[in-house]
């Protein structure tokens, strides 16, 4: 008797299998392929007329058998199932050359990630080495206001960054503006190392600052446009690792070098990432919406490592676009864009939670770390201080990132707010009942745990604003929505650094971190009635989520949760068939 492997080959003789997506190639590899997939749909077509003087009876029982095994509305679909994967999927080898060619493009953006993040840290060299007044490092003199200028103007500048990228981004292209964001930041560092005068020096922060603006929303959008759903997770969060990394070495060279010296080493990283990001292609989703098709065939094939896994993507693809702009008046602006349902819901999401994000304290306690420390009457060493506060971050944004490849975005969430609260809430509590009390050693230690593992639990709560402009926007508005939400959040940070010791004036540190607890608590409810999760969703999965007729979670269509499910429940199930 024949086993059901057999039945089903033979069933499949006598049923054309037709793809969705025409294959189409270039290399002689792929053009066999389908020649031979051509030759057997014309063998299955003739042996189709050839059986039909079946005995209707016997093909009749010999089709109930199947539906018994094989129901009819998931048979077709099986069978094309497995067609197409076995067409689709020549070798192994191929998706792990795609996932390597993903990871090598996404390295490409990190290493221009680190060298802007070797700026922010850069105040923390300058300032000590130009405010010691017996040391020879002192070449130019300033108070402590030009000190704050110093430190502040990058800040400032980065918006201005971030705006212009959006626009930049969508014209000329994701990569195309990371290259230009590399100019003014080498013409920043150069600047600082020939100084000689304070204006000049704030000139040299100021191009610096526009530079790691220009990168922030394009080098998110790259990452997120490029790299598959199983994948983007971990390398979209990638780049904050990459800033701390930045200034982590920042803050090493500064501690052994002069700070000249440290500006003429920082100019080696953004030619670095010049050529790296040079080498990689353009995102296939931005060469498809410019009419570039054949270049876009030809970076989703580098991408993947398949020419035909990318080129059923691209019929995706095009398939899609070619609906969004049949609903599309040509017209419209960025504005009118914005106020449709798919792009208001996470405009609404992204700007609430950043707000949220900020008053929990996620870049203040960074920026304040080692004079809360200080404040307890613990005597810290301001330069290992520095650097183990940089280590922290880095290695805490690290396993944050590895987190992402298994836990869910909402439950990372959950978890990362509650966790930020209760640390500050406990360091707060603590300040209270010491208060009046004279400090010793224990207040030292406490507050040093409760800020480590504040750092901690914050860190996906600091990085997820980068992930969630990356995964959520539409993708006609992607780049220059990412580049106005970076700049509305640099502006914000920026004022709110500003003002942060007034309001520390006021209402003591004990009442910052009681600000900063009940915000964090804030995070964990807004964020569980409205954050979808995205964790294993295409973008476009995504966004077709924000174009329901809902704004809550939990009121959402429960087909969402049921596409990643039953995508993951049929490759299994393609994968254990193909190899029984």
């Amino acid at each position: 008797m024949p086993n059901e492997r057999e039945r089903l080959e033979e069933h499949s003789k006598f049923v054309p299998h037709t793809h969705k997506y025409e294959i189409v190639s270039s290399s002689d590899k792929a053009h066999q392929q389908t020649q031979n997939y051509q030759h057997q749909h014309q063998q299955a077509l003739l042996q189709l007329q050839q059986h039909n003087h079946i005995n209707l009876h016997h093909h009749n029982a010999h089709n109930h058998h199947l539906q018994q095994h094989y129901p009819q509305p998931r048979r077709r679909s099986r069978l094309s199932s497995i067609a197409s994967y076995l067409s689709a999927v020549p070798d192994e080898k191929a998706a792990v050359r795609g996932v390597f060619h993903q990871i090598l493009s996404t390295c490409a953006v990190l290493v221009l990630s680190a060298a802007c993040g070797m700026p922010i840290g850069y105040s923390a060299v300058i300032l000590p080495q130009l405010s010691d007044v017996n040391s020879t490092t002192a070449e130019i003199a300033i108070d402590v206001e030009m000190g704050s200028w110093i430190a502040s103007v990058h800040s400032l500048a980065t918006p201005v960054g971030s705006l212009i990228s959006g626009s930049l981004a969508d014209y000329l292209g994701r990569r195309s503006t990371l290259l230009i964001s590399v100019v003014p930041l080498c013409m920043g560092w150069c600047t600082l190392a020939l100084t000689q005068s304070f204006g000049v020096i704030i000139l040299g922060r100021v191009l610096c600052g526009f530079s790691t603006g220009l990168l922030g929303g394009p080098g998110q959008v790259y990452i997120a446009e490029t790299a598959e759903p199983n994948l983007r997770g971990i390398l979209i969060g990638a780049p904050y690792v990459s800033y701390s990394l930045g200034i982590l070495i920042v803050y090493s060279l500064g501690s052994a070098l002069h700070w000249r010296n440290v500006a003429w080493c920082a100019c080696i990283l953004p030619l670095c990432a010049a050529v790296a990001i040079f080498l990689i292609p353009e995102t296939p989703a931005w060469l498809l919406r410019n009419n570039k098709q054949a270049k876009a065939q030809k970076a989703l094939t580098f991408l993947r490592g398949s020419e035909i896994i990318a080129r059923k993507e691209i019929n995706d693809m095009t398939e899609r676009l070619s609906k969004e702009r049949a609903t599309t008046r040509t017209n419209e602006n960025i504005f009118q864009l914005c106020t449709e349902r798919c792009a208001m819901k996470p405009l609404f999401i992204v700007i609430v939670f950043s707000i949220l994000q900020m008053m929990s304290g996620s870049f203040i306690v960074i920026f304040y770390a080692v004079d809360i420390i200080a404040d307890f009457g613990a005597d810290v060493d301001t330069k290992s201080a520095a650097i183990w506060t940089a280590v922290v971050r880095m290695l805490c944004s690290l396993t944050f990132c590895v987190i992402l490849l298994f836990v869910r975005r909402r439950r990372i969430l959950t978890i990362s707010s509650i966790g930020s609260g209760l640390s500050c809430l406990i360091l707060s509590i603590y300040m209270y009942a010491r208060l009046g009390l004279p400090k010793n050693n224990t207040d030292a230690l406490v507050a040093a745990g409760c800020l480590f593992a504040y750092i901690a639990f914050n860190t996906a709560i600091m990085v997820l604003p980068g992930i969630m402009i990356g995964e959520l926007f539409p993708a006609r508005i992607r780049g220059r929505t990412a580049g106005g939400v970076f700049a509305a959040m640099n502006v914000s940070l920026f004022a709110l650094t500003k003002i942060f010791p007034m309001v520390q004036s006021i209402i003591k540190m004990r009442g910052v971190f009681m600000v900063f607890a009940l915000s964090s608590f804030m995070v964990t409810i807004f964020m569980g009635l409205f954050q979808p999760e995205t964790k294993g969703r295409s973008l476009d999965q995504i966004e077709d989520y924000f174009n329901e007729n809902n704004w809550l979670w939990f009121k959402r269509d429960k087909r969402y949760k049921e596409v990643a499910l039953n995508e993951k429940a049929e490759k299994a199930a393609l994968r254990a068939e193909v190899k029984a």
